[in-house]
């Protein structure tokens, strides 16, 4: 049985898949793929920048996809956001 984090680390796997293989690439997200996962898996918490603006920030490699390690940072960024305001409800 998996533990919580367990599940949720399987979570965050499936819905970066979800969006890397619209194109078939198990290891990329690209521009447009990125905004359809912001508005549709995090809009609450991506309200401040839009789509472009993450994906600048996000391609460190400069090689016009977002990879998982790349999408973690995201995940990183929006779960701080998500915490902070936890905390103010």
């Amino acid at each position: 049985m998996l533990t919580d984090l367990e599940k949720a680390m399987d979570s965050l796997i499936d819905v970066y898949h979800k969006y890397s293989l619209v194109k078939g690439n198990y290891h990329a997200v690209y521009k447009e793929d990125l905004k359809k996962l912001l508005e549709t898996e995090c809009p609450q918490y991506t309200k401040e920048k839009n789509a472009d603006a993450w994906f600048k920030e996000l391609d460190f490699t400069a090689d016009g996809a977002i990879n998982f390690e790349e999408f973690l940072i995201l995940v990183i960024k929006v779960a701080l956001v998500a915490h902070k305001a936890s905390h103010q409800e």
